[in-house]
């Protein structure tokens, strides 16, 4: 029978790998991690999509709550002092082999994310995104000044999403369409006042979504989350493979919320770089346009609170950690991406 010295020296002995990896860029786990992820994930999806609730929602509730009780049944003060300081640890490394070591995935987007852009590229790729964004706006209300709507409900966007997705087949890679759990997170409206839209949860793999958000950005952040789920760390990443996909599906719903989503990260960008173009460039929005915007604005002010920018300061400090060096900037810098892919398309 293994005893607990037997344990605790393997829980060390992990936790000396994990950190060594993390913090020395010569260990290269890139193909041997991605194996062990995919592996790991098609056999942890088996359980934890049989449910229709968040069961990582529900351990996040329970684990402290078991943690706790057992800290004060034990006796001895060294014994605390070990389980004090053992549990980190655990949780430490089981989120890196989990899903954590995704962040020291070498990037599929090097040419997308290297090349430099300027005002003027900018000004371009926001043009065609206005344009393609106005006439699906059009083509979908009838009228320019209706915002877009939508009949589907949670699980048909959802279902819509994974079919898009899928239909990228460079993106799947060796796991099936069917494995991804994407879950409505019991945690929505915390989640709100904390000032995101869903997370990916390291332990149980699961997609959770803040179903407080306006419908328009559903496809986005379900979309953004099972990019997490396949192995995508990089907020930018993530958010270029959602637009993309969601703007080459068969769906006009989810091809508006991607080119809509692109309008605003473009338009933001350009805000900072040449603030009178922006100006013209919104009043080329059609109102209907503008109208979905400022859903999605009303929103975010509904739950905007003192101590967002808390929880967003160790967001930015954790991304930093993780590889990501512009912390939680990182999720526009999808601008470049999106503006390189342009380029390439359509070069000058």
């Amino acid at each position: 029978m293994i005893n607990r010295s037997t344990i605790s020296t393997f829980v060390f002995l992990l936790f000396i790998v994990t950190v060594s990896i993390n913090n020395f860029s010569f260990i290269n786990i890139n193909d041997s991690y991605i194996f062990i992820y995919e592996s790991w994930f098609k056999l942890i999806s088996i359980f934890f999509r049989i449910f229709e609730f968040s069961v990582g929602d529900i351990l996040y509730i329970i684990i402290p709550i078991i943690l706790i009780i057992y800290f004060f049944k034990i006796e001895r003060r060294r014994d605390k002092l070990i389980y004090l300081f053992k549990v980190p640890i655990i949780i430490y490394c089981f989120f890196y082999w989990s899903w954590g070591f995704n962040y020291n995935i070498d990037s599929n987007f090097d040419s997308l994310k290297k090349s430099k852009y300027s005002i003027e590229d900018i000004e371009k790729t926001l043009k065609y995104y206005i344009s393609q964004t106005n006439n699906l706006q059009f083509k979908m209300s009838k009228k320019k000044d209706i915002k877009v709507t939508s009949t589907l409900s949670f699980k048909e966007i959802k279902k819509e999403c994974l079919i898009t997705l899928k239909n990228q087949k460079w993106l799947f890679k060796n796991i099936k369409e069917k494995s991804f759990s994407v879950k409505k997170s019991i945690f929505s409206t915390p989640l709100s006042y904390m000032g995101f839209s869903g997370y990916i949860n390291p332990f149980t793999l699961e997609a959770n979504i803040n179903y407080n958000i306006p419908k328009i950005s559903l496809p986005i952040t379900i979309s953004h989350e099972i990019a997490h789920q396949i192995g995508y760390a990089f907020e930018d990443e993530a958010n270029y493979i959602a637009i993309s996909a969601l703007i080459a599906s068969n769906d006009s719903y989810l091809n508006y919320s991607g080119y809509l989503m692109a309008v605003q990260y473009l338009m933001s960008e350009q805000k900072k770089y040449d603030p009178e173009k922006y100006k013209v460039n919104r009043k080329n929005l059609n109102d209907g346009v503008i109208k979905n915007i400022n859903e999605k604005n009303d929103y975010y002010l509904k739950y905007q609170n003192k101590f967002e920018d808390i929880f967003k300061k160790g967001y930015d400090k954790f991304l930093k950690k993780n590889n990501q060096t512009a912390g939680i900037k990182t999720y526009s810098l999808v601008v470049k991406m999106l503006i390189n892919q342009h380029n390439q398309l359509f070069p000058h």
